[in-house]
């Protein structure tokens, strides 16, 4: 049985798919002269320890072996993640790529006999966003004018997804960003057209995320001023009614804006008026005092919001919160006879002012640097329901640290260098639908009781980036566990439901909908609902509640002792510890008790089954991949995939799943299953091997 790719439609095509079916049909893990439980001893692993197996009926021994043999020595797990990541690319959630691979998916699932395949539509989004070929070079012109300018280097980058592109190549001379206006003063007239270079701000403790987010902030705080610029020539009623004046700031995501505020209190109603320097002004409304707090509502020209003030003598803190957006943001005022303005705060408001400058004269773009090798890709703020029209034209381009450096470098060493940058966004008007992907196994005795085993099928889009480990991995486990029991022929007791999420990347959208579209009676009826997305390492164990070990113990047994790792073995036989020797090489899976409750983490689907009260387990990534290498940086791509890892995945996805829909009831619960107070545990040391994993 096997699946179609949608590249392989001719005759000719499946034939080869065939053959290479036979070239892949032993493909296992590596061979070894280590024997693999030959003595046929087998085991559970709880807590680290090689334990007796719980004597707890689970599937029958017949299918079990069909489920090994079919995923062990029949493996289609690399050639369904070949279509899900070369076939069809990365897939931002709410993208053509994602929808595409998404019907893929439902089809094969009826393909392969599945029940109730289906798409299920979760909601919807303003702006649909398609990622084309990005490039990125650097140039260095030469002094003869009738010679082309030669290609220094290219470059690895990332945008924001849900941001404008170019229009075509964009090539453009090179200028440091102005920190002040006298800066900014002995270059006027030299921004049109350049591509800016950020200040780096390599120091702080953050990691690399902290590059996106701070990106995702200065795209609005640049349409933020731009729209202040688009304001100067209108007719604003500046009146400021009498009263006492306060001076301060207002908090725009770490950069603090000069404001002025005047409170008129002499009469029987509070009247004023606020202004925050270049961005907005207006009269204060319904204002109302109680003891120290003044509380007003401020309509202006970006829109309206609630503020709340505490006075406390000569100075005065407080929030503003918008109305449209709900966003807090702190304010501060001082009396304006007490003292002026901090130097800080006058230094601030410098660099904004030198900003509004450059942005008056229409740079091409932005170039920021990243923390090291990686670029790291997120979204746009409020992207879920920003309109076409409404998405800044201003462009920021995050290049990993080197390619900064060598711009930077070469500047200051007077060469005329030139950046060029293609950019292919495609921004399309919505709504639209957003889905997840389903299907079923039906079971024969208690079909309304489910196991689900499910992973997240979108990914984050950054130029080359294909979303293999995160997550194409966890994707083709599922559907490979899925293949592997329908042409194992199994006949579960309970349905065995599969999931693929999406909107997993934008916080966990599609598992959260799903949850919530299902009734009280359904979700006590969910056994346990399993996520494969750690990566590409194997499926080493999962944090249980004390209550649920030997249910768990029992349903993965049959892994145990039969998947083998050649690579693994060596590494641990070479170390300094002779402790781990015993179990060196073996893919087991190690059932961790954690207590009353299930102590995990919150960052993926399964969380959203936790919180409803159904166990939801994230399963323990252990190998030796390194994850965060390629995690939504340029390097999550095919060749980052561990095929062996892959193979005890499926299988053992599979196993568990078909145990426990025959186990004697449901996985048990007792009250809350879920604390996410431990840290993510997505790479964890297997046991019986070392392996170095480096996080952030």
């Amino acid at each position: 049985m096997r699946f179609q790719s949608y590249h392989l439609t001719t005759t000719s095509a499946l034939s080869a798919l065939a053959g290479l079916a036979v070239a892949l049909g032993g493909c296992q893990s590596s061979t070894t002269s280590r024997p693999l439980n030959t003595s046929g001893n087998q085991y559970a692993m709880v807590n680290g320890e090689q334990v007796d197996i719980p004597d707890i009926n689970m599937g029958n021994t017949r299918a079990v072996d069909a489920i090994i043999d079919q995923g062990k020595n029949h493996s289609q797990v690399m050639d369904i993640l070949r279509v899900y990541v070369e076939d069809y690319g990365p897939r931002l959630t709410g993208s053509t790529n994602l929808e595409d691979s998404q019907r893929w998916a439902r089809n094969q699932f009826a393909d392969w006999g599945l029940a109730n395949s289906r798409l299920h539509n979760y909601g919807t989004i303003e702006t649909r966003f398609d990622r084309g070929e990005s490039t990125g070079k650097i140039l260095m012109v030469s002094d003869d004018p009738d010679t082309d300018p030669k290609e220094l280097r290219s470059m690895e980058f990332s945008t924001l997804s849900w941001t404008i592109g170019t229009d075509g190549p964009t090539t453009g001379h090179v200028m440091f960003m102005p920190e002040s206006m006298s800066d900014y003063e002995s270059n006027r007239g030299n921004y049109e057209g350049a591509w800016v270079l950020l200040n780096p701000n390599y120091s702080g403790k953050r990691g690399i995320r902290s590059t996106g987010f701070m990106m995702r902030d200065r795209m609005d705080q640049r349409h933020e001023i731009r729209q202040g610029i688009e304001r100067e020539d209108e007719p604003v009623d500046t009146e400021v009614l009498p009263g006492v004046q306060w001076v301060g700031s207002f908090d725009y995501n770490g950069s603090k804006i000069p404001a002025t505020l005047t409170l008129d209190e002499s009469g029987e109603n509070i009247e004023g008026h606020m202004a925050i320097d270049g961005f907005a002004e207006g009269p204060l409304a319904e204002a109302s005092r109680e003891g120290d707090t003044l509380k007003f509502k401020w309509t202006h020209s970006m829109g309206s919001s609630n503020i709340t003030i505490n006075f406390d003598g000569e100075k005065a803190t407080g929030t503003s919160v918008s109305v449209t957006s709900g966003k807090e943001y702190p304010i501060e005022f001082l009396r304006s006879d007490s003292k002026a303005l901090s130097d800080e705060e006058l230094a601030e408001q410098d660099s904004l002012d030198a900003l509004a400058a450059v942005l008056a004269e229409n740079p091409s773009g932005f170039v920021s640097s990243s923390k090291d090798e990686r670029v790291w890709t997120t979204s746009a703020n409020d992207w879920i329901n920003r309109k076409v029209e409404d998405y800044p034209t201003d462009i920021e381009v995050n290049v990993r640290q080197s390619d900064y450096d060598f711009i930077a470098a070469r500047i200051s060493e007077g060469l005329n260098i030139q950046v060029e940058f293609d950019l292919d966004h495609q921004l399309t008007a919505g709504p639209i639908p957003v889905y997840n992907v389903i299907a079923e196994i039906p079971g024969t005795e208690f079909p309304d009781e489910v196991i689900i085993i499910s992973a997240h099928i979108d990914s984050w889009d950054g130029p080359g980036s294909k979303g293999a480990v995160d997550n194409g991995t966890g994707t083709a486990v599922v559907t490979e566990a899925a293949r592997i029991l329908m042409e194992s022929g199994v006949k579960p007791k309970r349905t065995i439901r599969i999931a693929l999420w999406g909107g997993e990347e934008q916080g966990l959208m599609g598992s959260k909908a799903y949850v919530a579209s299902l009734s009280e009676e359904e979700l006590s009826k969910i056994s346990a609902a399993f996520v494969d997305d750690g990566g590409t390492n194997y499926e080493g164990g999962i944090p249980a509640a004390d209550f649920m070990v030997d249910y768990l113990a029992a349903a993965s047994a049959a892994t145990n002792g039969v998947f083998f790792s050649k690579t693994d073995y060596d590494a641990a036989m070479h170390d300094d510890d002779p402790d781990n020797d015993e179990l060196a090489g073996y893919m087991n899976v190690n059932i961790r008790p954690t207590g009353g409750k299930i102590e995990t983490h919150g960052g993926s689907d399964h969380a959203a089954f936790n919180a409803v009260g159904v166990p939801g387990f994230f399963w323990d990534e252990t190998g030796r991949a390194n994850y965060q290498y390629s995690w939504h940086t340029q390097n999550d791509r095919f060749d980052q995939a561990i095929e062996e890892y892959l193979v005890q995945s499926a299988t053992n996805m599979a196993l568990v799943a078909y145990n426990l829909a025959n186990a004697p009831g449901l996985l048990p619960r007792d009250g809350e299953v879920f604390t996410d107070e431990a840290t993510i545990q997505r790479n964890l040391p297997p046991v019986g091997s070392i392996h170095d994993h480096s996080h952030d």
